[in-house]
């Protein structure tokens, strides 16, 4: 493999593995505090990525704000960047992440096959509601002009956005662990998750802790389809490309897993990486990874890391 072809691959690898951890502990989160499987995480991505559209395209919100402010006699003109969306994205999917666990989630706990049914329903409406907005031709989402470039290093060159992307994702998890083990909210979830009778006798307020735990996992996911953006082209299907991989992961790493989740993002975005470059069919390089999965599943149905049941009630 030249230095060119492995820069690609180690460049590709790495960021496909940063979007997998994003998406994929959501799912893992969502799993281990409610045992729910949101078949609508994929759509979570995709209206993360619509946000980034509409923060930085010139037309949309940034022009909506300079027409406000002129109605206003105000002499303002604001440009947004990704890093403006960024934190939107979280807040605008996390929003609606709780918005559905309030008024769906809620009412289907201890019914998995509902709730898969009902998620994956309301994922159809989330993408034809944005088909019915914004069409269906792809939209861009430009990278921030500090981040266009590469790193050379000797022959082989790393672009600075997936870079980007790698750094941004061991913040998220920085993040997430500090969430969990250096703040009241995460005791209460860690606590929930151990034995959530136990929990609600002690006065803690599961369902408030469902609802934020919800919210912050597809703002997770928002947070993906967001720096997604600017490696793809944004279309209202786009979720479904990445959902399938994300439960591979979940599943790979063990049900309900952050720490396996991590593991099975690196080992299933590396290995796809690579294997295109080395089959040259990016179809193909997906399914000898899957296949490859299903057989170590086959060895260790628990995946990378073993879970304890836990009952929901």
């Amino acid at each position: 493999m030249t230095p060119t072809a492995l820069g690609e691959a180690l460049s590709n690898s790495l960021s496909l593995s940063s979007i997998l951890v994003l998406t994929a502990i959501g799912l893992a989160i969502t799993f281990g505090v409610m045992r729910v499987i949101n078949m609508a995480h994929g759509e979570m991505l995709m209206l993360g990525a619509y946000t980034a559209f509409v923060v930085t395209d010139p037309q949309l919100l940034p022009a909506w704000i300079n027409e406000l402010a002129a109605a206003c006699g105000l002499e303002w003109h604001v440009e947004f960047n990704l890093f403006y969306a960024i934190p939107m994205a979280f807040l605008v999917v996390g929003f609606v992440g709780y918005l559905t666990e309030v008024f769906l989630i809620r009412h289907l706990y201890g019914r998995p096959l509902d709730t898969l049914l009902a998620t994956w329903g309301l994922g159809l409406v989330f993408q034809q509601t944005v088909n019915l907005i914004f069409g269906a031709n792809l939209k861009a989402v430009e990278q921030p002009k500090v981040l266009v470039g590469n790193f050379q290093i000797g022959e082989l060159a790393l672009p600075h956005y997936r870079i980007f992307i790698v750094g941004f994702t061991l913040l998220c998890l920085l993040l997430v662990y500090l969430w969990f083990y250096g703040t009241s909210s995460g005791l209460k979830i860690r606590a929930v998750v151990q034995n959530r009778a136990m929990a609600s006798a002690l006065g803690i307020s599961t369902r408030r802790v469902d609802s934020l735990t919800f919210a912050i996992a597809t703002g997770l996911a928002g947070v993906a389809g967001c720096i997604l953006g600017p490696l793809y082209n944004v279309n209202y299907t786009m979720g479904n490309q990445y959902v399938v991989d994300a439960f591979m992961v979940v599943i790979l790493g063990g049900m309900g897993q952050l720490l396996g989740s991590i593991a099975g993002a690196v080992v299933i975005g590396t290995g796809t990486g690579f294997v295109e470059k080395l089959v040259e069919q990016p179809p193909m390089a997906k399914v000898i990874v899957l296949v490859t999965v299903v057989c170590f599943l086959l060895y260790r149905p628990a995946g990378l890391f073993t879970t304890k049941e836990r009952s929901y009630e």
